[in-house]
């Protein structure tokens, strides 16, 4: 808006500056910008990140100079976009502006509810179905196929681990709806099931694989192998426009028995950052996503997949996933078959 004056701003290139806005970045052209001296501070790097709370407006909303609406408008923020709010009271929040102080009416803006991350395992219908009945890890795909048609009939879209790990920096605002559909040990049901179904609904999924059970040519989809059943590299290259492929470890996803938690919390340091650098390497590509084993951790365990080389790391405890949490303790949000489609739609829910 005309009369401005930014303090928080980098030179972009020879014709833009550049100037944080919300959780994003705005650009203002030379050509239409003068430099006047003055004595503010002016930080040497420009970021995005912020501290206050974060929301989201609903609609185009202006930014005021002042918590009034006759006020002087000092910008507008786009649809969608996830803001600092510094404070707020009854009617007003404060926001930031490229240095500048702003005031945007509260009704404009929504609280940012995280994004829900699906955890699935294993899909066999019903009467194939003949030893792992009683496992809480398997769905049947007729289910889940109702899953992913109520997602896309409600306006829902995947977005990928790249674009999470921006919004958990603070990095990247997301559009309203967005989710995340992530596979754990990489069974053959999933090039059955799951490849099939998302594709028809154009939605995106992680798949975390153990490596170690990684075999080079595909196999025949046999429902009694549940455990011995991976995918192999053949069935990864064929499934790349839905799947990406995260590590799950590579020869660690065991427990000594029912009672202990899993290997990666069990073995030394050393050991454990061998096996996951091992599990990156043996991927299709070197990813930087990782999910835990049972979701079992510790410090140990957490610090070897920071110095692994991951970025986020997920676990099975329940949750969404908001800007600012630790990206190597990510909260998921699992799907089992004693679940139905309220339960399902409940994880949709604004207040969970």
């Amino acid at each position: 808006m005309k009369g401005n004056a930014y303090i928080n701003y980098v030179s972009f290139n020879t014709d833009w500056w550049r100037i944080p806005i919300g959780n994003s970045f705005g650009y203002v052209s030379k050509k239409e910008a003068k430099i006047e001296e003055t004595g503010a501070p002016r930080p040497e790097q420009v970021s995005s990140t912020f501290y206050g709370d974060a929301s989201l407006t609903e609609e185009k909303t202006p930014i005021y100079s002042s918590i009034s609406t006759s006020s002087k408008k000092i910008g507008q923020f786009d649809a969608h976009i996830q803001i600092e709010v510094i404070n707020q009271n009854e009617n007003w929040s404060k926001v930031k502006l490229g240095g500048l102080v702003g005031y945007v009416k509260k009704e404009d803006l929504q609280i940012d509810n995280g994004i829900p991350v699906l955890m699935y395992h294993n899909l066999f219908r019903e009467e194939e179905n003949h030893k792992f009945k009683g496992t809480f890890v398997t769905i049947t795909p007729e289910f889940f196929e109702s899953q992913m048609k109520w997602l896309r009939d409600n306006g829902y879209h995947t977005i990928s681990l790249e674009d999470l790990q921006k919004y958990v920096e603070k990095k990247k605002a997301l559009p309203d709806k967005s989710f995340v559909i992530t596979f754990d040990d990489g069974f053959v049901s999933t090039r059955q099931y799951a490849y099939p179904i998302l594709k028809k609904y154009s939605f995106k999924a992680e798949n975390f694989i153990i490596t170690s059970r990684t075999p080079d040519q595909s196999q025949p989809f046999d429902p009694d192998q549940l455990t011995t059943q991976a995918l192999s590299m053949q069935d990864m290259e064929k499934m790349k426009d839905v799947f990406s492929f995260g590590a799950h470890t590579h020869a660690l996803h065991d427990r000594k028995d029912a009672h202990t938690s899993g290997l990666l919390t069990q073995l030394p340091y050393d050991e454990v950052v061998a096996d996951l650098k091992l599990n990156r390497k043996e991927l299709p590509t070197l990813s930087p996503y990782f999910a835990y084993p049972y979701g079992n951790l510790n410090e140990t365990g957490i610090r070897a997949v920071r110095d692994a080389g991951f970025k986020l790391a997920f676990t099975t405890q329940e949750g969404r996933v908001f800007p600012g949490d630790n990206p190597l303790i990510l909260d998921r949000k699992g799907v089992y078959p004693n679940m139905d489609m309220e339960d399902f739609k409940n994880i949709f829910a604004t207040s969970n």
